[in-house]
């Protein structure tokens, strides 16, 4: 037997660790972790993870009780919101300067022409494709008269830069100076 006190393996003189730092730092370090391996498991994951909106097709068509101008290139057909394929009406609100320097809501003058031309009519719209934003974007017609094509040749939309379908149109909708041209409005 030895006389020898028992060795201490850890004295109160030392340093103390500091447990509680040493905690946070892991919890920080397991918290930056998950927050990475969830993200890398979103960059992996298929890009309709969350939904997708249903791919454009078909053929929507509405009674005279069941249409709506939204817009001047914009209809409400019963619960559904279409945009008229290739062309381009300013939105209402919007005010332009006739040539005598007066200004007025060319966007409201697009939307009354619009309505003028669906009023009493029955609208059938092919469905072609679908906005960035999800709105079905449709060739329309009502009894029988492309509606796309029609508001262009009479000078209350301009064809659209990237589908111009209907440059034609709006060539002659300025020569003849018809709708909005008529009232030396650039659009």
């Amino acid at each position: 037997m030895s006389i020898r006190s028992p060795r201490r393996i850890f004295s109160g003189s030392a340093p103390a660790r500091n447990s509680a730092g040493g905690i946070h730092r892991t919890l920080a370090a397991g918290l930056v972790g998950a927050v990475a391996g969830a993200f890398l498991v979103l960059l992996a994951a298929p890009s309709d993870l969350f939904g997708r909106v249903p791919a454009p097709s078909g053929v929507l068509a509405a009674d005279p009780a069941q249409v709506a101008v939204v817009d001047g290139d914009t209809l409400r057909l019963d619960q559904t919101v279409v945009r008229l394929q290739g062309v381009a009406a300013p939105p209402r609100g919007r005010s332009c300067r006739r040539i005598d320097g007066t200004s007025f809501d060319c966007g409201a003058a697009a939307a009354a022409a619009l309505a003028d031309m669906v009023r009493g009519q029955r609208v059938t719209c092919r469905i072609a494709a679908r906005d960035p934003n999800g709105v079905a974007e449709a060739l329309c017609g009502a009894n029988g008269t492309d509606l796309n094509r029609l508001l262009v040749m009479s000078g209350y939309a301009h064809a659209k830069v990237d589908a111009p379908v209907f440059g034609l149109e709006e060539a002659q909708a300025r020569a003849g100076v018809r709708g909005l041209w008529r009232l030396g409005v650039t659009f």
